[in-house]
């Protein structure tokens, strides 16, 4: 499958291609689990707050002749398939899964006064308790998850973890990646997991104290 993204890729665009790889998956010997949307949201509420700025974005370009109501209604559906961690959560298998977060860099209240808002996209991985961050724009030489910036999804599924929502639990944390000029998370993470999933078929998933740039952060 041949292709490109890039800051303007849609949620449908990258449910395409999760579907396209969850396919590829069911050739491997071990299981592995593709999640099949992008995790978007901490809670329901930021969910609920930032479709309603889309809703009110689209119907004033609609308005105004910038957007025709069929490509109003998609970019709304784009927001409205994403998943929040609470949905994220039952998803999750000891067995591994591989999921897509995008999250605003920012909160959902701060994000309403803005007129745009900047999202960051990046991958994780869990098995068995250890949690993989593949992040394009992580900072090499971080070794505290609390230092970690602009993976707030990430940080909300921790806290769920510790916070008992769900019955997985968390021992490792692991984050690799890095050199993101700030416009290409999109595209690299979509490298990432093909290099991952279609080259190497997940062979290398997990092995990350023996992957050169990976490291295990204190949480």
């Amino acid at each position: 499958m041949k292709m490109s993204f890039h800051i303007h890729t849609t949620t449908q665009q990258w449910m395409h291609f999760l579907q396209f790889l969850k396919e590829v998956s069911l050739t491997f010997e071990q299981k592995l689990i593709i999640c099949p949307k992008l995790t978007m949201f901490g809670s329901s509420e930021s969910k609920r707050l930032l479709v309603q700025t889309a809703r009110n974005e689209v119907a004033t370009a609609i308005l105004n002749g910038v957007l025709t109501p069929d490509e109003g209604n998609a970019l709304i559906e784009d927001w409205v398939q994403g998943l929040t961690i609470g949905g994220f959560l039952p998803m999750i298998r000891s067995c591994g899964i591989l999921a897509v977060f995008t999250n605003a860099l920012g909160n959902a209240i701060e994000q309403q006064s803005q007129d745009s808002v900047s999202w960051h996209t990046y991958v994780i991985f869990y098995k068995n308790g250890v949690l993989a961050v593949y992040d394009p724009s992580f900072t090499p030489g971080t070794t505290h998850f609390d230092s970690c910036n602009g993976v707030s999804l990430v940080k909300g599924l921790v806290k769920a973890f510790r916070g008992r929502s769900t019955n997985r639990r968390v021992t490792e944390i692991w984050f690799g990646g890095g050199c993101n000029d700030g416009t290409n998370c999109q595209e690299m993470t979509r490298r990432w997991i093909e290099q991952e999933i279609v080259i190497n078929e997940g062979a290398d998933l997990g092995n990350w104290d023996q992957r050169e740039g990976w490291v295990k952060v204190h949480f």
